[in-house]
């Protein structure tokens, strides 16, 4: 057996690790023992290891398997987390847990390879289109900051496709996107996607429509989310734009993956509020293009509504040899 891949009798340890939360579990044969679920919160952490020793303790298990999942990139030796503190080299903290496995992958890297596993129970179809059978598959989601990531078949194992497509340049598209993009270029020279499409970005989307409406205010995110919600005009907007440019960055990153296998959502954010989000301009965004709209109304799009899909993920990279 490759020295990289898990017994399938070997209890392990699997994380999807964020900016601003630790997931833990433990799994056997590729499945999530549930009881062992636990949710720490990375600021309450100097690094990884500490994280790590609390769970176990709470576990009262040792492993000396692991599959984790960052919100960073992860091909250099050393993990540098995006939107928290932790840092560490792999050799060294795997030395340090003990480990005779520690697969280190990016978070939508696990994302993607829960796909397969995820229950149809799990999926809210947003609009209409259908899967072709053996194209690709992007899943997309906003959450501490804004995952992009493919996977593709091949053979009997699936092929993730893991990359850092939030960081691509926003690209506005009507009139009212110039005039927010105006508006955050004041603050900053490099606006990103993820820079409008995670929860900080939803706040900045919020300020710069008051400013256009000559109102400036500030929220926090959930506020935004609650209030819009509850129907209040300024953020009933900011949300709906956020929705509907999620929809055009869904539909950029679909076009260049070919993704004709489904289109995902998935993070922290958009399950708070399903059904403002199938109602939304989301998946109208998405069809709009000059010469590709009949291309883009044949993908089908769900949003995923699992608590731990990146768990999953983690799971079945354990036994994966293509990861």
């Amino acid at each position: 057996m490759p020295a990289n891949i898990v017994s399938q009798n070997t209890t392990a340890l699997v994380a999807d690790i964020g900016g601003t939360n630790a997931r833990f579990a433990l799994a056997q044969n590729g499945q999530i023992i549930e009881e062992s679920i636990r949710v720490l919160p990375c600021g309450d952490y100097s690094n990884l290891d500490q994280a790590v020793a609390d769970y176990l303790a709470n576990q009262k298990t040792v492993v000396v398997q692991a599959c984790m999942a960052f919100a960073c990139p992860v091909n250099s030796p050393r993990i540098k987390m995006t939107n928290n503190h932790w840092t560490f080299d792999k050799s060294e903290m795997k030395a340090l847990l003990e480990l005779e496995t520690f697969k280190v992958i990016n978070d939508f890297t696990a994302q993607a390879l829960a796909l397969p596993a995820l229950p149809d129970s799990a999926l809210v179809k947003i609009g209409s289109g259908k899967a072709i059978e053996g194209t690709a598959k992007l899943i997309i989601g906003p959450g501490t900051g804004l995952g992009v990531a493919g996977l593709k078949q091949v053979g009997s194992h699936w092929l993730p496709l893991p990359g850092e497509g939030g960081h691509a340049a926003f690209s506005p598209v009507t009139p009212l996107d110039s005039d927010i993009l105006a508006i955050i270029q004041q603050k900053m020279d490099y606006v990103s996607w993820e820079t409008v499409l995670c929860g900080s970005g939803l706040e900045l989307l919020f300020e710069a429509h008051s400013i256009l409406a000559s109102n400036p205010m500030t929220l926090k995110n959930h506020e935004i989310t609650t209030r819009a919600l509850e129907g209040e005009p300024m953020c009933k907007q900011a949300l709906e734009h956020f929705c509907s440019l999620l929809g055009r960055a869904a539909s950029n990153s679909a076009l260049a993956l070919g993704a004709q296998g489904g289109v995902y959502i998935a993070g922290g954010i958009i399950p708070r509020f399903p059904q403002f989000f199938a109602k939304s301009g989301f998946r109208s965004s998405f069809e709009v293009n000059d010469k590709m709209t009949g291309y883009l109304e044949g993908i089908p799009t769900s949003l995923i509504m699992h608590d731990y899909p990146g768990l999953l993920g983690a799971a079945n990279a354990l036994k994966n040899p293509l990861v």
